[in-house]
């Protein structure tokens, strides 16, 4: 087995040399790095092995080993993920430790444990912290490694880190809450589809093939019904060819230069949709500008990266005021005064911060406040759709039934002045 000679630096900061066995230059740096040492320095020792060693490295460097592909991470594991190795980050271990850990443990996944590998190895390639999560996988965004750069050049990863994940973890609480809003509206509009297309397609002909038997034929809305249920059952493709033909003309106009800002603002004044959309955005913008600022970034750059959370075009014009104030050396809530997005509240929280020089701690806290009223408006507008559909569902319910019962009666009709 090859012999390798090995400088390193152990927990005290002590450099220590030495030599260890191993198959090959890789498995030595793993066997040190698990006894402890950061080595800067492994070369093969004998001369023969050297040589082995030489025309192996040459052919690597000819033929390089094909790079891994982009490690990909869930909104659950990316959250994982951070939380953990905040945990060791404040347990007192160091960086490339704590990496190594992650990667053998028990409870990781595979990709969370290739993640932690591929971070482990560019930070000992002499990387960044920052610089190895864009290279490790994409689901590390702009704004997670910004902060983490923050987080370093303040010498405070552990508690970047921990503001992180809290965020991470406010984010897909959100979303949660707005799936888990949106189900049973969901279903109530499927049973209602499902309701219509049942009386539609076989009760409703049914009972007007019986009427076209008796004297009087068949009322005129139920001819109405029945010609569209037809032209429904002839011509479905057309129908269908038509709504994906409208939709896809209007994906194309509202991604449009001229139809983007139009769309984008009017999303903002949809009764109830709109307050909604402007209480999520708040709360991301305020919750992400404030771990960036808590972190050491300045803030001017920090309101550049935070201005990326919304994909909305009338949101991001709005806030490039708002950076162009600032970078002239107005104070952050006098350029927020200047914009259509901020209630007055809100901007006398961040003068409060602006006062007080808890600029970071404030725009917390007025991210938790705004977070709740993200709730108590998801809730206001749950509560109005709920009856909404119901009220739609029982009209639709109601004009079927008027219909059965209308041709049921004329049927009797029909029957009594025959009998008679």
């Amino acid at each position: 087995m090859p012999n390798f000679a090995y400088q390193a630096t152990d927990a005290t900061g002590r450099d220590v040399s030495g030599n260890i066995e191993a198959p090959d230059r890789a498995s030595a740096v793993r066997q040190l790095t698990g006894k402890g040492l950061q080595p800067f320095k492994v070369a093969e020792s004998t001369a023969k092995a050297g040589a082995k060693a030489g025309a192996k490295a040459a052919a690597v460097k000819a033929k390089p080993e094909a790079p891994e592909g982009p490690i990909k991470l869930s909104a659950n594991s990316l959250q994982l993920f951070t939380e953990e190795l905040a945990e060791l980050l404040e347990a007192g271990m160091r960086l490339e430790a704590a990496l190594k850990l992650m990667e053998g443990g028990k409870g990781n996944t595979g990709t969370h444990s290739r993640v932690a590998a591929k971070l482990g190895n560019l930070i000992r390639e002499g990387h960044p912290f920052s610089s190895a999560l864009r290279q490790a996988s994409p689901s590390f965004g702009e704004l997670f490694c910004a902060v983490a750069a923050a987080g370093e050049a303040g010498g405070s990863l552990a508690g970047a880190m921990k503001r992180q994940s809290q965020y991470l973890g406010k984010v897909r609480e959100m979303k949660s809450q707005v799936a888990v809003a949106l189900i049973y509206p969901g279903f109530l509009t499927v049973a209602a589809i499902g309701v219509t297309i049942i009386f539609t397609t076989f009760l409703i002909p049914r009972l007007s093939i019986m009427m076209s038997r008796m004297k009087g034929g068949v009322p005129k809305g139920i001819q109405i019904v029945m010609a569209i249920s037809d032209f429904m059952k002839n011509y479905w493709w057309l129908v269908l060819a038509g709504m994906a033909l409208m939709a896809l003309l209007f994906w194309v106009w509202s991604r449009s230069k001229a139809g983007r800002p139009i769309w984008d603002r009017s999303m903002l004044r949809i009764p109830f949709v709109g307050n909604v959309l402007m209480a999520n955005f708040h709360t991301q913008f305020l919750e992400t500008l404030a771990s960036l600022t808590g972190g050491g970034l300045p803030l001017l750059k920090g309101l550049e990266l935070a201005s990326r959370i919304s994909s909305n075009q009338f949101v991001q014009k709005q806030l490039e005021q708002v950076i162009a104030s600032v970078r002239d050396g107005a104070p952050l809530s006098r350029g927020l005064e200047k914009t259509a997005l901020f209630p007055i509240r809100l901007l006398e929280m961040v003068r409060i911060g602006e006062h007080t020089g808890d600029l970071s701690g404030t725009l917390r806290r007025t991210a938790d406040r705004c977070g709740r009223d993200l709730s108590k408006s998801l809730e206001k507008v749950m509560a109005l759709l709920q009856p909404v559909i119901i009220l739609v569902m029982a009209g639709l319910v109601g004009v079927m039934a008027y219909m059965m019962i209308s041709v049921i009666f004329q049927t009797v009709s029909a029957l009594k002045s025959r009998g008679g």
